[in-house]
């Protein structure tokens, strides 16, 4: 047989479509086999970097995606899957810097004012996260995981009839 050798376009959209069918292994190659020939790939940098992060392999991911920020510095989705990173390896204060990177690039990014309520919650900061998740729904209502973070700091909070107008959301 002969096989027709993808462009990098190609490949890359076929890794897309293996990482979007958690076919995580097979994407990871052809991820790699794309930098192997174009080290500099933003987009496969990015989402091998993210496959990285999936796979918690998170020393990897954030050396990919402080790459990936290196050549674009103002991808929201990369500030915002490093900061994920950074505080998945416990370096809270790096991650609020990347969100608050991607918020002052775009005030209407919901998942950077997520994320950074994420940590705030989990350094005690609850009325500076409660602002960061409402900011988040100002931007996106729909975002059901905000209202459930949302709902949780209002529960802990004894807020009760706030946290179950949050919860009636999901």
């Amino acid at each position: 047989m002969n096989k027709k050798k993808l462009t990098i376009k190609e490949t890359l959209s076929l890794a897309w479509q293996k990482h979007q069918a958690n076919d995580l292994n097979a994407a990871e190659k052809l991820y790699k086999e794309i930098l192997r020939i174009r080290p500099e790939d933003f987009q496969s940098l990015f989402l091998l970097g993210s496959l990285f992060a999936q796979k918690q392999r998170f020393d990897s991911a954030k050396k990919l995606l402080i790459k990936a920020i290196e050549i674009e510095p103002k991808n929201l989705a990369g500030l915002n899957n490093l900061g994920n990173v950074l505080n998945e390896l416990g370096d809270a204060s790096k991650a609020i810097e990347c969100y608050r990177k991607a918020i002052e690039i775009n005030p209407n990014y919901a998942d950077a004012y997520n994320n950074l309520g994420v940590i705030l919650k989990e350094s005690g900061e609850y009325k500076k996260a409660v602002t960061c998740y409402e900011k988040a729904l100002k931007i996106q209502p729909n975002k059901i995981n905000v209202y459930n973070n949302l709902g949780i700091i209002f529960q802990e909070y004894g807020e009760m009839e706030k946290a179950i107008n949050c919860y009636k959301q999901l």
